[in-house]
C-alpha cells in the first residue's frame, strides 16, 4: 500500500512559490473538460494577485483576483464537444495547458475491481482480451488520468497524476472497467470522454467518505476523534521513517537487497522477537498496523520420527504479496513477483533436510501495497509427508516476527534488527493508512470535488463483506456526501454489484443486498449486475469490458436519452402467495428466462425462515417458486449464497437478475 502523506505542510509548499502561478495535477495539457455547461477552472496565486484567465474555445477572458490564502477561480461555459482547445492562466507568469478536448467528464472510483489495470495483474489476474483491446486501443478521444495512491488527515488541494490518451503505449495502466465505460460512450456517442480513476484495491467505503459525514455514524465516531487527535503527529512519524538509511526500490523485486540473509538461519536467536498471529493480515496485530515493506516470520516446529528421511511438504496457504520460504536455513521456494498474493505457499523439503526434532520454518514476506502477511485460512498452515496428507501437522499460528525494512514513497527504510527499531517508532493514536475513515476521500477525491462531471461510476463492496447492515447506511451517505461536496445536486451516481467469489464464512449476499437496496432507494442510482460474469476462485473477474459495457448501458440510456438501449437485467418488483406457491412479478421482466446449467438457484421458506430448494417455473412473465417441503410459504430468496454455479435469471436484452430475498430479516 503505497501511500504518500499530503498535510498541511505541502499545501505550505504549494503556496511558497509565492509569485508563482500553479495549477492543480487535473488542469493540465491533454485534460476533458465537461461540454455543454459551465466549468470552474482554478488554481493558486500570490494573495491579491491579479490572475487573467483565458480560452481558445469560445475566446472569453476573465480576470479574477486571488483571496488572502492565494486560491482564485474562475468559470467559462462550454460549447459542444470538440478540441482541441487551450486554456492560458496569466499572472506574474504564464501558464499554458493545450491539448484540451470538450467532452463527456465522469469520475471512477471503489476499489481493486475498478482500480485492475488493462494489463492485469498477471499471472493470476488477467483481463480478458486485454492485450488485444490494448494493441488496438489507440484514439485521441478517450482520456485518462489515473489518480494516485495517498492518504491523509486533511481534506487536500492537490494529487498526483496525469492526463493520458488511449494508446498500447498508455492503456495498460488505465483502469479496464473505466476504459471500457469510456470506449463504448464514445463509441455510442461520437465525442471525446474524459475519465478521472481515483480508486484503491481492499478499500472499505468509509475511507471514502468525508469525515463531517462519517462521524455521523455510530461505527466511525470514536475514529473521528483519533483522526482529530492524530493531525499534528503525523509529520513526526513520517520524519522518525525518514531518518533511517534506505535503498531505491529495484528494477525487479527479486533484486531486492537488505543484508538480512542470517535471519534465516536455523541457530539464530529470536527469543526477544515479537510474537504475531499469522492465518490474517498483519495490519491486525496492534503493533504492526498499517505497514508495508519486509518483515520476518519464524517458528520452530517438531519434525516427529516417523517423517525422519521423508520428502516433506509444508504448506502456508497465501502470502500477501511476495516471499522466501526457508527451511533450517535452506531456501524451499519463493514468489518475488507481483501477482501471487491469492497462491497457495506449497513447498517441498527434501528428504535428506528432514530429521526427527526441532526444525526452523523462516519467511521473508515483502508485502509492497494493501494487506500483508501470511494471511490465509490457519487450516492450511501445516506440514505432512508428500504424497500423504493424512500425516498433516498443523502447524500453530504464534510465529516470531520482525520487520526489517519499511516501503516508503518508492524506497525502503532499513530497521536495525539487534535494536528491534521498528518497535521504537511513535505510533498515532489511529494508523493514517487506507482502512482509515476519510483518509482517502481527503487525498484522492477532495482535491477534485467542484470538476465539472457528468457523473460517477464506482465499484466497490468486497472490503465491506460481513458488516452489510453498516453498508446499507454507509454506501448512501458516501453518494449524498459526494454530492454535497461537488454542488451538483444528484448528479448520475452508477455503480457495480460485487460478483459471486467464495469468501469462505462472508456473506456477500448481503452486501449484494445492500447494493441493490441502495440501486432502489437512492435517486438517479443505477446498477451493473455481474452474477454472471463473476469468478468463485478469483476476486478479481477478467470480463471487464461486460462490467463497462452494462455500466455505459445505464448512462446511454439515463443521461443520454438513448432509450433503444436495454440497461438492466430483470427487477423483483413483488411477491404475491398463492397456496402452496408464491408468485414473483420483475420490472425488465421481457423474455424472461433461464440461462446456463444447473439448478436455478431458487430457495422457498415458510414463517420459520428455513429455505428449501425451490422449482421455479417462468409463466406470463412471472416468475413461479415452490417445493414439496414448503406447504405455506412466506419469502423466497434467489442466488443467497457466496459462489453461483446455477442457470440464472435473464431477460430479452441478455441481461441477469441480481440476487435478491423477499423475507424481511436483517442484513449481516
Amino acid at each position: 500500500m503505497k501511500k504518500f502523506f499530503l498535510t498541511a505542510a505541502t499545501a505550505a509548499m504549494f503556496l511558497s512559490a509565492g509569485a508563482q502561478i500553479q495549477m492543480p495535477k487535473l488542469f493540465s495539457s491533454g485534460m476533458v473538460l465537461q461540454q455543454k455547461t459551465s466549468v470552474p477552472v482554478w488554481g493558486k496565486a500570490s494573495i491579491n494577485e491579479e490572475v487573467i484567465v483565458s480560452n481558445t474555445w469560445n475566446d472569453e477572458v476573465k480576470t479574477v483576483k486571488a483571496d488572502n490564502n492565494g486560491n482564485w477561480k474562475v468559470s467559462f461555459n462550454t460549447p459542444c464537444y470538440g478540441g482541441p482547445y487551450s486554456l492560458t492562466i496569466k499572472g506574474k507568469n504564464t501558464v499554458h495547458i493545450n491539448d484540451v478536448f470538450i467532452g463527456e467528464v465522469w469520475l471512477a472510483s471503489g476499489q481493486s475491481n475498478m482500480e485492475m489495470p488493462m494489463e492485469g495483474w498477471l499471472p493470476e489476474c488477467p483481463v480478458k482480451n486485454g492485450p488485444e483491446d490494448i494493441a488496438n486501443s489507440f484514439n485521441n478521444e478517450i482520456r485518462v488520468f489515473m489518480v494516485e495512491r495517498a492518504v491523509s488527515f486533511n481534506e487536500e488541494k492537490d494529487l498526483n497524476g496525469s492526463w493520458k490518451t488511449a494508446s498500447p503505449e498508455n492503456t495498460p495502466k488505465f483502469g479496464a472497467t473505466c476504459y471500457y465505460f469510456a470506449k463504448k460512450l464514445n463509441s455510442e456517442l461520437g465525442v471525446p470522454v474524459g475519465i478521472i480513476n481515483t480508486s484503491w484495491g481492499g478499500t472499505p467505503d468509509e475511507s471514502w467518505i468525508p469525515q463531517e459525514f462519517a462521524k455521523t455514524m455510530p461505527e466511525y465516531a470514536a475514529k473521528c476523534t483519533l483522526i482529530d487527535n492524530s493531525r499534528g503527529k503525523a509529520d513526526e512519524s513520517k520524519a522518525w521513517v525518514l531518518s533511517h538509511k534506505s535503498i531505491e526500490k529495484p528494477l525487479s523485486w527479486d533484486k531486492l537487497e537488505l543484508g538480512d540473509t542470517e535471519l534465516k538461519d536455523k541457530t539464530l536467536d529470536d527469543s526477544k522477537w515479537h510474537t504475531t498471529t499469522v492465518g490474517k493480515l498483519w495490519e491486525t496485530d496492534d503493533k504492526i498496523r498499517t505497514f508495508d515493506g519486509v518483515i520476518w516470520f519464524r517458528k520452530t516446529i517438531e519434525i516427529p520420527a516417523s517423517m525422519q528421511d521423508k520428502d516433506l511438504v509444508i504448506s502456508l496457504g497465501p502470502i500477501d504479496d511476495m516471499d522466501i520460504t526457508y527451511f533450517n536455513g535452506v531456501e524451499i521456494g519463493r514468489y518475488m513477483q507481483d501477482g501471487f498474493y491469492q497462491t497457495e505457499r506449497i513447498y517441498n523439503v527434501p528428504k535428506n533436510l528432514v530429521k526427527a526434532g526441532k526444525a526452523v520454518i523462516a519467511v521473508r514476506v515483502l508485502d509492497t501495497q494493501g494487506g500483508g502477511g501470511i494471511f490465509g485460512n490457519p487450516s492450511k498452515i501445516k506440514f505432512y509427508v508428500k504424497g500423504d496428507e493424512n500425516s498433516a501437522v498443523k502447524i500453530d499460528t504464534q510465529w516470531k516476527y520482525m520487520p526489517v525494512a519499511e516501503f516508503f514513497n518508492g524506497k525502503f527504510y532499513l530497521y536495525d534488527t539487534q535494536k528491534q527499531d521498528f518497535f521504537q517508532k511513535p505510533l498515532l493514536p489511529i494508523d493514517l493508512g487506507e482502512q482509515t475513515p476519510t483518509c482517502l476521500y481527503n487525498a484522492m477525491v477532495a482535491p477534485i470535488a467542484g470538476y465539472k462531471i457528468s457523473g460517477a461510476i464506482w465499484y466497490q463492496g468486497e472490503a465491506n463483506v460481513g458488516r452489510a447492515e453498516e453498508y446499507s447506511r454507509s454506501f448512501p451517505l458516501m453518494i449524498k456526501a459526494w454530492r454535497e461536496k461537488w454542488s451538483q445536486g444528484d448528479f448520475p451516481f452508477y455503480f457495480v454489484q460485487i460478483a459471486p467469489w467464495d469468501y469462505g464464512e462472508g456473506t456477500s449476499q448481503d452486501i449484494r443486498e445492500a447494493q441493490r437496496i441502495t440501486a432502489e432507494s437512492v435517486k438517479n442510482t443505477g446498477m451493473a449486475v455481474t452474477m454472471d460474469i463473476g469468478d468463485n476462485v478469483n476476486i478479481h473477474p477478467a470480463d471487464k469490458q461486460s462490467v463497462g459495457n452494462r455500466l455505459a448501458f445505464i448512462a446511454l440510456n439515463n443521461v443520454y436519452g438513448k432509450q433503444n438501449v436495454k440497461f438492466s437485467g430483470p427487477k423483483f418488483k413483488s411477491q404475491k402467495i398463492e397456496g402452496d406457491k408464491i408468485i414473483l412479478t420483475f420490472d425488465y421482466s421481457e423474455g424472461l428466462n433461464f440461462k446456463g446449467s444447473g439448478d436455478n438457484g431458487f430457495e422457498i421458506c415458510g414463517k420459520n425462515l428455513k429455505y428449501y430448494p425451490a422449482k421455479a417455473e417462468i409463466k406470463n412473465g412471472t416468475v413461479e417458486v415452490s417445493s414439496p417441503n414448503v406447504k405455506k410459504p412466506v419469502a423466497v430468496r434467489y442466488l443467497w449464497k457466496n459462489c453461483v454455479n446455477n442457470s440464472q435469471l435473464f431477460n430479452n436484452a441478455d441481461l441477469p437478475s441480481s440476487s435478491f430475498k423477499t423475507d424481511n430479516s436483517k442484513l449481516q
